[in-house]
């Protein structure tokens, strides 16, 4: 299991620089004393004092200086790496052609990155490896796994999964290009679409404030009864705050939560899925500006982090598993998101950000989670709930310092006077043209 801060560098580049700053002062101070010690010999050069094993020290203290003081500069060319990084990324999140209400902001970054090029020549070389070091490994275990036992199943039927892997990563490398799979700030969904049919269901879980991720990721609906389950809190003061569970894909005909709803959500355009969250959310009590704790698999994490985009509630936090996008959450929501790097879904966020996505504490949890390549593979085991309700736990079992900022962030819910549990399981309804749907605000 790999844990991280998400992103392609998770480094502060000014902590760096103030560390490379403490090397450097500690570098002056061995030469310093290095030359205290030759000037010290020196004078005794001529008595029957031996200076030898001085000024041997000497040398090999000032070797030592010399190797600091060259650590010192490595950690300067890193932090302009790393900072060019930044920079590069911030290029991305805006989106190119360069657009009117950027061009000041474009050339700014252009500056900066020419002034860190100078200082560091090579640097900027370093950032674009770096960065694409970062998206290309993304997909690898997929692809190996692929090229396995489900290649040789495959083949019987006249089936070549090298080939196949050839032709789908041209639509992929465009679907990175264009920005699909990334949410940016500022980025809404676009149009309409008809209200959904909201039936009532057996929520599953009962009623119990979660303190893990482990207990967030377990309350995700299965489909078998309810897709939607909505937690409502009353704290001791009155106020309120909620719990947003979604699930992922569902095969039923007449669920909101169909394959057409998934390419509306990931092209940008609003679904009856998404409308439907929205009408369970009021339907629980929640209204405008409501504190929030989204979560949700697959499709349904899809749809937790188009309403961190959305900015109809104060999302506190986020938590998906196996979604195919990447919302930047800016620095309020802390940010959880798990992803096995042999489930193909999460492929489709090509990697995600260059850049950490939420608060500080934000964590990004990623393994393999079925490594052996079998005929099995293509039945998917790594994009199952289940498979990532057991990677949660995993996770909370470890001993990640980060699990301790999400537990602080759940533990107050472990208050409330009242938990009330609202289980949904909405159906689609006609589409209809025109200005008619809407949302829910």
């Amino acid at each position: 299991m790999d844990v991280g801060h998400g992103g392609a560098v998770a480094v502060d580049p000014e902590e760096l620089r103030g560390l490379a700053a403490r090397v450097t002062a500690d570098a002056a101070r061995l030469e310093g004393a290095a030359s205290e010690m030759r000037a010290a010999a020196y004078p005794l050069a001529d008595t029957l004092i031996p200076t030898s094993g001085i000024l041997a020290a000497a040398g090999h203290i000032a070797q030592e200086a010399s190797r600091t003081a060259d650590l010192a500069a490595a950690m300067r060319f890193a932090a302009d790496v790393y900072e060019l990084v930044e920079l590069q990324a911030r290029v991305l999140m805006l989106g190119l052609p360069h657009g009117r209400p950027h061009d000041d902001l474009l050339r700014s970054i252009e500056q900066r990155a020419r002034g860190l090029e100078a200082r560091s020549p090579g640097a900027t070389e370093e950032a674009e490896r770096m960065l694409v070091e970062w998206r290309g490994e993304h997909g690898r275990e997929f692809e190996r796994q692929l090229r396995g036992g489900p290649n040789a199943l495959l083949g019987m039927f006249g089936i070549s999964v090298p080939r196949m892997l050839a032709f789908l990563s041209f639509p992929m490398e465009v679907l990175r290009d264009r920005g699909f799979g990334r949410i940016p700030p500022g980025q809404r969904l676009r149009g309409r679409a008809a209200r959904p049919r909201m039936l009532p269901a057996t929520p599953g879980a009962p009623a119990a404030a979660p303190r893990s991720i482990g207990d967030m990721a377990s309350r995700v609906p299965d489909g078998s009864d309810a897709t939607i389950r909505v937690e409502r809190y009353t704290m001791p003061d009155g106020s309120r705050e909620f719990a947003l569970y979604v699930a992922g894909t569902q095969s039923e005909e007449g669920t909101v939560l169909d394959w057409a709803s998934n390419l509306k959500l990931y092209v940008g355009e609003r679904s009856q899925a998404y409308e439907a969250v929205e009408l369970a959310l009021r339907d629980a009590g929640a209204g405008p500006g409501d504190p929030l704790h989204a979560v949700g698999f697959s499709q349904g994490g899809m749809i937790a982090s188009w309403l961190v985009a959305e900015g109809g509630y104060d999302v506190r936090t986020l938590v998906t598993l196996g979604a195919p996008v990447e919302a930047d959450a800016g620095g309020g929501p802390l940010v959880v998101a798990l992803r096995h790097d042999d489930d193909p879904v999460p492929l489709l966020a090509g990697g995600g950000h260059p850049h950490a996505t939420g608060s500080e504490g934000t964590v990004l949890v990623e393994r393999t989670y079925d490594p052996p390549s079998t005929p099995a593979d293509l039945l998917l085991p790594a994009h199952r709930l289940d498979s990532y309700v057991e990677t949660a736990r995993e996770f909370d079992a470890s001993a990640d310092p980060r699990l301790e900022g999400v537990r602080d962030r759940l533990a107050h819910l472990g208050e409330a006077e009242t938990i009330e549990v609202f289980g949904f399981r909405p159906e689609q309804t006609p589409e209809r043209s025109g200005r008619e749907g809407g949302g829910s605000f």
